[in-house]
């Protein structure tokens, strides 16, 4: 466990099949409120708008989170939107909220902790039901 307390965790749920991480729970460096983070790579069908599964949102603020952070590092370009902001979004078929890229503001590029456990995610009944485990790096 990290200083006070805090570890960065990769989320990983079930998609059609496999296990997916989709978001990490970290911190900025040299800062101490988590948030939710992706780091962006342009991946098919995110032009227009991105999501996260329901049950992700509402673990991440749990244990605290209160800003979402979309990073696209190719571009050293950051993105913010409080995380509230996804119950305005739609809820797609698959259990996930969407919202337009144009509902996120930019914000200086910050580097922020990595995350070297995985929480696995499923429709969590209550805090403490998560497993977590050691995050495998594969070089």
């Amino acid at each position: 466990m990290a200083a006070n307390g805090f570890t960065p965790v990769a989320l990983a749920v079930q998609k059609r099949g496999r296990r997916c991480i989709v978001a990490k729970i970290t911190r900025f460096i040299g800062d101490s409120a988590p948030i939710l983070a992706v780091a962006w790579r342009g991946q098919r069908g995110t032009e227009a708008a991105i999501s996260l599964p329901v049950a992700v949102i509402e673990y991440a603020k749990r244990v605290g989170v209160t800003n979402f952070f979309l990073r696209d590092d190719r571009q050293m370009a950051m993105f913010t939107v409080p995380l509230g902001i996804f119950e305005k979004g739609r809820l797609g078929a698959d259990s996930e909220r969407y919202i337009p890229i144009s509902w996120l503001r930019p914000v200086r590029w910050r580097n922020w902790q990595f995350a070297t456990q995985v929480v696995h995610i499923a429709d969590l009944p209550e805090m403490g039901s998560e497993k977590i485990e050691q995050l495998t790096l594969e070089f």
